[in-house]
């Protein structure tokens, strides 16, 4: 049996993203896992709704033993069993991310012998996480040049504080290839979305971005059980995703997007897609990105996926290769 790997969930950035990787991770590889200090340097610490959802999603496909997946728990014991494709449901019961979640999973469902079917109840545009317009305009697009296919769609949208959004997610079976070159786009578009508010405010943020010459805009109203709003603004893989929310005029929203987009540059990936890539990357090998910096957050991941893959980042300036 393989030996228990011990992680330190307050080391570096010391959030929520050590509990995702290390479940992916020890799922894929067989590795037992015990993650101690768990978000040891927050407050409230220990696990939240989200990552006990996550961890129990985790085992629901791969079975295998799941310890301490309980709300405020600081220490988290996993041995992994088989995966299973298949058709699943999983619900928050906060508005916590459905799109963080689902990133936990994904890998082990393309781990898989077969399709899959995944519906994701909790937050589908929330604070600190990919918003739902971003995970199916750039993440999903992104994971296709691993090779790997997989499609989304919403049944509604959920916001703080109360969630209830519905994420399907479909999987094939599937193994990550080397990226060799990753498609880059020069004309920016947007999507504004929004849930019982008035149109008026998107028209507001639309007109902003007319002003600055971006002419692709798209307006979509969603269903939800709070109201809402979240503007997504991208050139093919490189993106900018700001929430609306109570005094934040709409204007400021839009020009908080286009400021965000333009400080990544000339790049191949903004700098949140290649922490969400780096999974990918190491488990194909053979390649090489270009970003905007390497967050905290980016860096943490990066230890936590050598512990279970070996060295296998090598960074030089804002481009980072793996052998």
């Amino acid at each position: 049996m393989t030996e228990m790997l011990e992680i330190d969930g307050s080391f570096g950035e010391g959030g929520g993203q050590i509990i995702r990787t290390s479940l992916s991770l020890s799922a894929l590889t067989g590795t037992p896992i015990t993650i101690r200090n768990i978000r040891a340097g927050r407050s409230p610490s220990g696990l939240k709704p989200q990552h006990v959802a996550g961890a129990r999603a985790v085992r629901s496909i791969c079975r295998g033993t799941l310890e301490g997946a309980e709300e405020g728990s600081q220490t988290l014991t996993y041995t992994p069993g088989k995966i299973y494709g298949g058709k699943y449901d999983f619900n928050i019961g906060t508005a916590g991310s459905t799109i963080l979640l689902a990133q936990t999973i994904l890998p082990v469902l393309f781990a898989s012998s077969k399709k899959s079917r995944i519906t994701i109840t909790g937050g589908t545009d929330v604070p600190k996480a990919p918003t739902y317009d971003y995970f199916k305009e750039i993440f999903l697009p992104a994971l296709s040049l691993f090779g790997l296919n997989a499609k989304c769609s919403l049944e509604k949208a959920g916001y703080f504080p109360r969630g209830g959004g519905q994420l399907i997610i479909e999987t094939e079976p599937g193994k990550p290839k080397p990226v060799s070159y990753w498609s880059r786009e020069s004309v920016p578009k947007a999507i504004i979305s929004i849930s019982g508010l008035p149109l008026g405010i998107a028209m507001r943020e639309k007109k902003v971005l007319l002003n600055n010459k971006i002419e692709e805009v798209y307006i979509r109203e969603r269903p939800a059980l709070d109201p809402g709003n979240a503007l997504l603004l991208h050139r093919g893989l490189v993106g900018s995703s700001v929430l609306g929310r109570k005094g934040l005029r709409a204007e400021k929203v839009s020009q908080n997007a286009i400021d965000s987009l333009n400080e990544e540059g000339d790049v191949d990936i903004d700098h949140n897609l290649a922490d969400q890539l780096l999974i990918y990357s190491a488990l194909a090998g053979k390649t090489s990105f270009k970003t905007s910096h390497l967050s905290k957050h980016t860096e943490t991941n990066m230890h936590i996926i050598e512990k279970f893959l070996g060295k296998q980042f090598s960074v030089d300036g804002n481009v980072v290769t793996v052998e």
